[in-house]
């Protein structure tokens, strides 16, 4: 299960049991098997999503418009983590083992798993999707995560069902890493021995040519329009009588151009379960018996909202303006933003009430780690001026902001056009701003191309976006540190820019090494401190996981952590 931080076709596909037969004679010798209730077999599941994918590609996706379509529902890691529980649990892995040293690790592989065009899934697979993530011309941001004490882990295939990863010494998040999806070798290994993976599974591949051992299989693409995933007939899970799982034939994600779309498709009926917006909420509590579903506030989430300013030298309109990266690497200049972020306003206005103020960079939910005592930035105009001065600003007669050389105070701030909440954040935010005398150019922007900005083009000025978040502090590796493929205001550092980017660095390797729980919640309080003090993000609000469900869809039991569709292979519809 990630946690890292978003059509109606009138088909109908015959549900059938001989299809399992028409394969290679693979026989299925370690099933999962559900406990839920038995659920009818058939159906259509629609719901929607927010933006086009980037690509189908899920070692090298980055972005939640690309995830939310392959993990979990196409591909699957050799380990997960329970929706409710947020437990360890196995998935392509039946089981494993770790050495007495804890640095050697033994999975033993379900037998009989098959790929979704048939082929049997083995330990060479494994293998492979570790050779292409260690590639270093293969732009992921999980070998960031894997990598323990500065090495990629050794590893190596025992026989047909069992692999071995050693680590060079104890590394508590390893077997969160052992999450990664999994991908194909036999569909994938000749393009990359020609050093061409970077170009496979774009959104223009043919469906049929992308292959999982997931619930579901890529069936259509029609940008702008929808995504139709079909039931995947090798899958290996079974339901409580033995019979194949999913139920859900077909699910049908319809792609919309905002939230207020989403909300009017499922109050008219035309999706089974919908995402809620907190300003939504009560209207849709309201209705529920009339409409026939049901409401769940899953408190608040996994995910963050946060503001983030370009601090990269390597920023391609710095010749241009080279005055903004001294504004926005001015820890003053931060900290006054900070103080100009009105999250009661944010809570009141942007999520109706159904949220809460975020200080820090781990996970409001996460109550083993979370650091409640850093330094907090209460809404304060103020204080905000004071840090300002202390900056070298001043104002000019008509109460403009200007810096130490007389030059006004001007920047852009975008965030993902489509996301209400987000908009709502940014208005408000840009309002307070020029409060302070700034001059704000707000503009929301198609959610592909804002990630295009930050993690490649790094030619922003400053951006309002989020972060999946998680459970365990080390699923940041690829954020924090500052070698990090997503370490946003300035990625990819060769050496550290900055003292506390290096004591960050080391923070997340003591962190990953420590054994005992309360060594690691030790360093990661430290490393949550830094951020906070020196706010190279700027944290905003956090709203709760709100969800409608129609009571035709069974089986379901959305969380904060899981979302609504952590359990889909159980699910199922009826009249």
């Amino acid at each position: 299960m990630k946690k890292m931080v978003v059509l109606t076709l009138v088909l109908v596909f015959l549900f059938s049991f001989s299809i399992l037969s028409m394969a290679q004679e693979i026989k299925l010798k370690d099933p999962w098997v559900s406990e839920r209730e038995q659920g009818q077999h058939g159906g259509t599941l629609v719901s929607a999503l927010l933006g086009d994918p980037k690509t189908f590609n899920v070692i090298t996706a980055q972005e939640t418009s690309s995830t939310d379509i392959v993990e979990d529902y196409i591909f699957e890691g050799l380990v997960s983590r329970h929706g409710v529980t947020t437990e360890f649990i196995p998935v392509l892995a039946k089981d494993w083992e770790i050495s007495e040293d804890g640095t050697l690790y033994t999975f033993y592989l379900r037998e009989g798993v098959q790929w979704s065009d048939g082929v049997e899934f083995t330990a060479d697979d494994v293998i492979f999707t570790f050779d292409v993530i260690k590639d270093e011309d293969v732009p992921t941001s999980t070998r960031d995560v894997m990598m323990v004490d500065g090495e990629f882990p050794e590893y190596r295939k025992v026989d047909k069902y069992t692999v071995e990863i050693e680590i060079p010494k104890p590394f508590a998040p390893f077997l969160n890493n052992m999450t990664t999806f999994i991908i194909p070798k036999h569909k994938l290994n000749d393009a990359w021995q020609a050093g061409n993976f970077n170009d496979m599974w774009g959104i223009d591949t043919e469906p049929s040519e992308i292959v999982g051992t997931g619930p579901f299989t890529l069936g259509e693409y029609r940008a702008g329009e929808r995504i139709v995933m079909l039931r995947n007939s090798y899958h290996w899970r079974r339901d409580p009588q033995g019979r194949p799982l999913p139920y859900i034939i077909r699910w049908v994600r319809v792609i919309s151009e905002s939230q207020e779309t989403q909300a009017l498709m499922f109050e008219k009926g035309q999706t089974h379960a919908l995402g809620v917006r907190g300003i939504d909420f009560n209207r849709f509590k309201e209705n529920a018996e009339e409409g026939n579903y049901h409401m769940v506030n899953g408190g608040p989430t996994f995910g963050t909202n946060f503001l983030v300013f370009n601090m990269n030298p390597r920023n391609p309109k710095l010749e241009e303006q080279p005055w903004k990266y001294e504004w926005f690497t001015n820890l003053n200049f931060r900290r006054a933003v900070a103080y100009a972020m009105d999250k009661d306003t944010m809570i009141d206005q942007a999520l109706a009430g159904y949220g809460s103020k975020q200080w820090s960079p781990v996970s409001a939910p996460n109550k083993v780690y979370l650091n409640e005592d850093v330094k907090k930035y209460p809404y304060s105009l103020e204080n905000a001026r004071a840090e300002l001065e202390a900056g070298g600003f001043s104002w000019d007669d008509n109460g403009n902001l200007v810096d130490k050389d007389g030059r006004r105070v001007e920047f852009n701030m975008v965030t993902n056009a489509g996301n209400t909440q987000r908009e709502a954040i940014l208005n408000i935010a840009a309002t307070e701003l020029r409060e302070l005398g700034m001059k704000i150019n707000s503009t929301p922007i198609e959610f592909n191309k804002l990630v295009n900005q930050l993690m490649s083009e790094w030619n922003y000025d400053t951006i309002i976006i989020g972060l999946t978040g998680g459970v365990e502090p080390h699923s940041g590796a690829n954020v924090w540190p500052s070698h990090g493929h997503l370490h946003m205001w300035n990625p990819q550092q060769e050496e550290p820019a900055t003292e506390w980017e290096a004591r960050i660095d080391e923070l997340f390797e003591k962190g990953a090494s420590a054994t005992e729980i309360e060594e690691r919640v030790k360093y990661y309080d430290e490393f949550q401190e830094i951020i906070a003090n020196r706010v190279p993000v700027i944290y905003t609000v956090t709203p709760n996981a709100l969800y409608a469900v129609r009571n035709t869809l069974k089986n379901t039991q959305p969380t904060a952590y899981g979302e609504m569709w952590w359990n889909i292979y159980e699910q199922y519809i009826t009249k």
